[in-house]
This record gives C-alpha cells, structure tokens and sequence, in this order.
C-alpha cells in the first residue's frame, strides 16, 4: 500500500470533500479541451443547425461567399468561432 492510500485509507469524508474542492480546478484544466471553443462543424445540416437557418441558405451564403466555410471534399466545414464572429458581426444582414 502507497502512502497515499494508507493517508485516503484514514481520511474522513470531510477531508475527502476538501481535497476534492482544492483538486477540482486542477482536474477540470486537464479534462478540458486542447483548443478551447474551436469545434469543427461538418456538413451544411450541421452549419445550419448551428447558426439557425434552413440548410438552403447555408448553401445560398456559400455560393456568394457570405458564409465562412471552407470545403473538404465536397462537404462544407466550418468553425464554430469562426460562425460565432459572423453572428456578432450581423451574420447575413441585408446591406
């Protein structure tokens, strides 16, 4: 037996709680993603879904380059970060 599980052996739940709340930060840095908020979206039902709107009009904003996505193949990619700062710039707003 380590020295630990002889120490987590004795503990209380008090002191189990408390190393819990002292290690929680810890443990949620290691557990969360590489690239915080990048998430790739594949496919146009996927990018629609996302940003709200009808799979026809992703494809429209596409075909006129209103749209940040980028191909792989012949499916439509896009960021989620990159969709988000279209949103808060006005996404496909009417000039």
């Amino acid at each position: 037996m380590t020295v630990l599980s002889a120490i987590l052996a004795e503990a209380t739940e008090g002191d189990l709680d408390a190393l819990a709340d002292l290690l929680a930060p810890r443990i949620a840095q290691r557990t969360k993603p590489a690239a915080s908020g990048t998430k790739w979206l594949r496919g146009a039902n996927a990018i629609a879904e996302y940003i709200g709107a009808p799979r026809s009009r992703v494809y429209a904003l596409v075909e006129i380059g209103r749209l940040p996505v980028k191909r792989d193949g012949s499916a439509l990619v896009a960021r989620t970060e990159d969709l988000d700062a279209w949103l808060e710039a006005g996404g496909a707003k009417r000039p």
